[in-house]
């Protein structure tokens, strides 16, 4: 009779404990316990089954006999199994195991083991994305600080076991470092902010704008020029002036800022102070005059200063080259400019402008007594210098008639004078009528006419 015999056999699996690097997660380890009942592959000295057979002869004792089983699985390669006494995994997947009287009829056992362990399904994510995005793989955080790493999905492949994730993530370069140097008073905008000498510095994100739609984070640092900076302090002749930038600085307009543009090494702006200050240094010739003709006008210029030379237009008729004193007899209006160099080489100027009036003065009297004391015994007519010449003097009476008519007199001689008499007589006493013929010096001719009065 042959009889099949049973063995229960319990495998106890153990899946090893895994610490992922990237994580710092322990993974306590997961025990399993299999049940098996296997059936023998052979009872090469067990009895033929007979059924029928009574019950004495079925519990007639046989003898026991080794059992041989054959078994095979498939585990993942991070498990061990414990069989009989003996573990099993991925680095010692098949043996024999022996049970001594562990077959149901209290014989021994042959366990043939002939195991598979699946390897883990690993994969590489290796992507690029903007930096400040987060990709977040089995629960973890994956950024631009913390990019590489290992994930272990437990039971996450097709085949049940688990899969192991190596995370290299690559950031699309987002930052741009712009540096750039610039004058002091320029500004430079970027995204629509204002960098300049107040503000160097900044960083500015532009959505969108780098490689791939990330955004674009700009670092801006400056560096500011401080422009040139100049003064000029300087003492210049009275009329003396400075042209700076096209301004013309002078007496009236003596300091000011003058900035020159791209004037300096660097291509910067240039500042110029200017601050003037003058000589006072000065020549006057006096006030315009009036004068008549004939008369003398003496020019005596006065100094703020020590002349080294002296130039005179028009030239006067001086015998001394500096001309300090200069007598004039114009007879026609005349200008004169006086121009004074001192030691400096400064040069000062004043003029004058003298009119020659035609209008000479001249003297006669409203009354005479010939029995007067000299000289108002006699009617004489005096003038200015002038006059040279009075060609002819008429003096009437009332009723028109000449007691008097001389030619040729010499102005202001007394000798030459009426002394009230006519034809040797003395005339009455009483208002008379002249007129007399003058002569200047340059030649022209003019009349005065008058009353005087005789009285005794």
């Amino acid at each position: 009779m042959i009889q099949a015999y049973y063995l229960r056999l319990t495998i106890v699996i153990i899946a090893m404990a895994i610490i992922s690097p990237a994580t710092a997660a322990y993974t306590e380890p997961a025990i399993t316990h299999r049940c098996f009942s296997i059936f023998p592959i052979s009872t090469a000295t067990a009895p033929a089954f007979d059924p029928t057979a009574d019950e004495t002869a079925k519990a007639t004792p046989t003898l026991a006999d080794t059992s041989f089983f054959n078994y095979r699985d498939t585990f993942c390669s991070n498990q061990t199994l414990l069989i009989g006494n003996l573990f099993f995994d991925a680095t010692n997947p098949n043996g024999i195991v022996f049970l001594p009287g562990a077959a149901a009829d209290g014989g021994d056992s042959v366990i043939l083991v002939n195991l598979v362990f699946r390897q883990p399904v690993e994969i590489t994510l290796d992507q690029s994305i903007c930096e400040g995005d987060t990709v977040w793989v089995n629960g973890t955080a994956y950024h631009s600080k913390f990019y590489l790493g290992e994930e272990i999905v437990d039971n996450g492949a097709a085949n049940g076991c688990d899969s192991i994730i190596h995370i290299n993530l690559n950031f699309y370069p987002t930052v741009l470092d712009y540096q750039a140097t610039i004058c002091e008073g320029d500004t430079i905008f970027i995204n629509g902010t204002a960098y300049h000498a107040f503000h160097t510095s900044g960083e500015e994100m532009i959505p969108g704008a780098g490689v791939a739609g990330c955004d674009s984070l700009i670092r801006v640092q400056l560096e500011v020029l401080t422009p040139p900076f100049r003064i000029i302090n300087d003492t210049l002749c009275p009329d003396g002036s400075l042209t700076i930038n096209g301004h013309r600085f002078d007496r009236d307009n003596r300091t000011g800022l003058e900035i020159l543009p791209g004037a300096a090494a660097s291509g910067c702006d240039s500042l110029v102070y200017v601050s003037l200050s003058f000589r006072e240094l000065w020549v006057y010739l006096g006030e315009d005059r009036d004068i008549v003709k004939g008369d003398t006008v003496c020019l005596t210029p006065l100094f703020g200063l020590v002349p080294e030379s002296l130039a005179w237009y028009p030239a006067p008729p001086c015998a001394d080259s500096l001309c300090f004193f200069n007598c004039i007899q114009p007879l026609t209006n005349v200008f004169f400019q006086l121009s004074a160099t001192d030691t400096s080489g400064c040069t000062v100027s004043d003029d004058i402008n003298i009119f020659v009036s035609n209008d000479n003065r001249v003297y006669a009297p409203n009354v005479f007594n010939p029995d007067a004391p000299e000289p108002n015994d006699r009617f004489f007519i005096s003038t200015d210098a002038g006059v040279v010449l009075i060609r002819r003097l008429m003096i009437a009476d009332r009723w028109g008639g000449i007691v008097y008519d001389q030619l040729n007199l010499t102005p202001g001689d007394h000798a030459q004078g009426w002394d009230g008499t006519w034809r040797g007589k003395i005339v009455q006493m009483g208002v008379y009528a002249f007129r007399a013929e003058l002569e200047r010096l340059d030649g022209t001719r003019f009349e005065k006419t008058g009353t005087v009065s005789l009285i005794r």
